[in-house]
């Protein structure tokens, strides 16, 4: 199925770009794990030895990536087609390119079709939203792959309360006729303009993998982000040590505009020790205590000057109740915005410790360009 979404949202790339108002095309070279998806330049492992302790003997791996998004829009047709490269030798042997994008046609307001793959950021359930890791988790994603539609409403004359449904088809190749694998997932989204987003995202509702979700955001406070949520079947390990059955998370930033400093932290974490296997309760136990899963991020951002952005990112994971699974990452950096319209460069310096020391350090490093940006 994959294989025929890619085609299907070419094809619908094509369509818009032949009547496109607006064209935008945005390359990123280089890598960094938070703005690519990808890996870091430079990354450097510590190596243990036979007992399992730390070295201090540091194992080297540069994965070079290039990322050329094309966005193109108009009334009826928007899409993206993105196009990502990444190579650890020159040589080709260990390099991979992939394709991604979608294209969604909107005959009127109330109602559109889309298809693709990783089009998540298109229709979210806008309360999920973790904004110290600038993401949506995969739980808090309505649509994500294959093809769908999506249905607004205003409620009011004045648009302030807004209302809008998604519901769609997703999976692999070998998926179509496996209950297990393909997923149908549906969701929603509620919103008064100036007070507070309420939102759902049921995904796998046909097979044994079924996650629900729901989530609320406060909107009535200037510069305040404020998010929370419960998850049934939590499993995207990025934002939470492991799996929980039930889960919650809590986002807030603040955005200090006459100060040009922004601060905002997660946290998501798990409601007792269960977990889901194919369906099946299971707990997490170590010498007798029950184990729950934990995550936090924080992350603050200073606007120096025009040209210069300082930010840091820490990260904390364990399983609370087991001391020697914490684990800690890092991450202080900076971006500089080049004369001329030259885009940015980004880097700074990563650390990931865990019970032993220190597991790993890289030093990411991006370049990011718009290289072309029309509108008619």
């Amino acid at each position: 199925m994959k294989k025929i979404m890619t085609v299907l949202a070419a094809s619908a790339f094509v369509c818009s770009a032949l009547s496109a108002q607006s064209i935008k095309l945005v390359n990123t070279f280089g890598g960094d794990s938070d703005n690519t998806g990808g890996s870091d330049l430079f990354v450097f492992e510590n190596q243990k030895d036979d007992d399992g302790n730390y070295k201090d003997d540091y194992s080297n791996t540069t994965r070079v990536s290039d990322r050329l998004q094309l966005d193109v829009s108009d009334k009826k047709f928007d899409a993206r087609l993105r196009t990502e490269i990444a190579a650890t030798k020159l040589n080709g042997k260990e390099s991979t390119i992939r394709f991604r994008g979608y294209g969604r046609f909107k005959p009127v307001d109330q109602f559109n079709l889309i298809a693709g793959n990783d089009f998540f950021t298109k229709v979210p359930v806008n309360a999920g939203y973790l904004v110290a890791n600038d993401d949506y988790p995969k739980y808090a994603r309505i649509l994500q792959n294959g093809f769908g539609a999506i249905s607004n409403w205003n409620l009011l004359d004045d648009g302030n309360l807004r209302l809008s449904f998604a519901g769609g088809l997703k999976g692999t190749d070998d998926s179509i006729n496996d209950r297990d694998k393909r997923g149908l997932d549906f969701g929603f989204n509620a919103e008064s303009k100036d007070l507070v987003t309420i939102g759902g995202s049921f995904q796998n509702v046909m097979g044994d993998e079924l996650s629900a979700s729901i989530f609320v955001g406060l909107k009535a406070i200037e510069n305040l982000t404020l998010n929370a949520g419960y998850i049934y079947n939590c499993t995207d390990t990025d934002f939470i040590s492991s799996s929980a059955k039930n889960a919650l998370s809590l986002s807030a930033g603040y955005n200090f505009q006459d100060l040009g400093l922004f601060l905002c932290a997660d946290v998501v974490s798990g409601i007792g020790n269960e977990y889901l296997d194919n369906g099946e309760t299971e707990k997490y136990v170590k010498d007798d205590n029950d184990l729950t899963p934990f995550q936090t991020t924080l992350r603050v951002a200073y606007k120096l000057n025009d040209s210069v952005e300082l930010g840091a990112k820490a990260e904390l994971s364990m399983m609370i109740g087991d001391s020697d699974s914490t684990k800690t990452e890092i991450y202080p950096n900076v971006t500089y915005g080049l004369p001329n319209n030259f885009g940015t460069l980004s880097t700074g310096i990563r650390v990931s410790t865990d019970n032993d020391g220190i597991a790993k350090f890289a030093i990411p490093v991006t370049w990011k360009c718009t290289l072309a940006d029309i509108k008619k």
